[in-house]
C-alpha cells in the first residue's frame, strides 16, 4: 500500500487553491462588507492568520481584497502586529510544530541533503553560512509561506532572545503584508 509522503504539504497546497476559489467567489469581499467599516480590525485578524501555514493563503486573499480600501501603511502595521502575536506563539511551541515531522523528512531528502552538503563545504565560512540561513529565514517569514519554517530556522541558528524574534517577525511580516497590499493596489488600478 502506498503511503502519501507529505500529506500536510499537500493540505497546504489545497488551502492555497481553496483560498483562490473563495477569492474568486468574492467571499472575502463579503467579509469586508460585513465588517462594516472595521477593515483595520480585519487587517489585524488577517495578520494573525498570515503566520500559520494552513491559514496564510486565506490571509493573503483577504489582504488582496482589502488593499483598495485601506491605507497600506496602517493596514500592514496592524497585520504585522497580528502576525507578531502569532509568531510568538509559534516560537514558544516550535518543538511541537504541526509540520515538524514532514520538515524532518524533507531535510532527509536528496535535494536538501545536497544543499546541506553545499552549505557545509569547507570553502564556505561559518559567517557566510549564518548569513544565508538568516536571509532564507527572513524571506520565509516575510512571505506567505508557513512562518513555522522561518521561526524554526531562526530559533535553531543561535540562542536568540524572544524580544529579537518578535522585532524580526514584526518587521518582516509587516514588510511582506505591505508588499502584498501594494501589489494588489497596483493590480486594481
Amino acid at each position: 500500500m502506498y503511503k502519501f509522503q507529505y500529506p500536510k504539504l499537500f493540505l497546504f497546497l489545497a488551502c492555497i487553491v481553496a483560498a483562490y476559489l473563495l477569492f474568486e467567489q468574492e467571499v472575502f469581499d463579503w467579509l469586508i462588507t460585513k465588517l462594516g467599516g472595521k477593515s483595520y480590525l480585519g487587517a489585524f485578524v488577517a495578520g494573525l492568520f498570515f503566520s500559520f501555514g494552513f491559514t496564510s493563503p486565506f490571509a493573503v486573499a483577504f489582504f488582496v481584497e482589502l488593499a483598495p480600501t485601506v491605507d497600506p501603511l496602517v493596514a500592514s502595521a496592524l497585520g504585522g502586529i497580528g502576525a507578531f502575536f502569532a509568531d510568538l506563539v509559534i516560537f514558544e511551541i516550535i518543538r511541537f510544530s504541526f509540520f515538524h515531522d514532514e520538515l524532518r523528512r524533507l531535510h532527509e531528502s536528496r535535494l536538501l541533503q545536497w544543499l546541506h552538503n553545499l552549505l557545509h563545504h569547507e570553502r564556505i565560512s561559518e559567517q557566510l553560512r549564518r548569513y544565508l540561513l538568516w536571509s532564507f529565514a527572513g524571506i520565509v517569514i516575510a512571505s506567505p509561506l508557513p512562518d513555522e519554517i522561518g521561526v524554526a530556522l531562526v530559533s535553531g541558528i543561535t540562542r536568540i532572545e524572544i524580544q529579537k524574534v518578535g522585532i524580526l517577525c514584526f518587521s518582516l511580516n509587516t514588510l511582506g503584508i505591505f508588499l502584498i497590499l501594494m501589489i494588489a493596489r497596483a493590480a486594481t488600478v
